[in-house]
């Protein structure tokens, strides 16, 4: 399986976009474990690949941002997101 970069084309999702340290995503409720509505958050770890059924999910950590960017709380949250549903809303600076 092969897994795109990202910046190749910015501001548009690959079929398996790998977040960076720092980058926004968003994911829809269906998309990640666990928690309820759309999730969207600055990433501050990524972690390990593991498959689900049919799907290839990643572990991150993050700050979640309220909708209009802000951040809420002050800690990093875990969620396992589904690589093939990630949308990378704001990419990282620091590439």
């Amino acid at each position: 399986m092969r897994v795109d970069d990202h910046r190749s084309r910015a501001g548009q999702a690959s079929a398996m976009t790998v977040p960076r340290l720092g980058d926004v995503i968003e994911v829809g409720e269906q998309d990640y474990m666990y928690g309820t509505g759309p999730l969207t958050l600055r990433v501050t770890c990524t972690g390990d690949r593991v498959r689900v059924g049919d799907d290839e999910w990643l572990h991150l950590e993050g700050l979640t941002l309220r909708a209009d960017g802000t951040q809420l709380g002050q800690s990093p949250r875990p969620a396992l997101v589904r690589m093939r549903a990630v949308h990378i809303a704001s990419p990282s600076r620091s590439s």
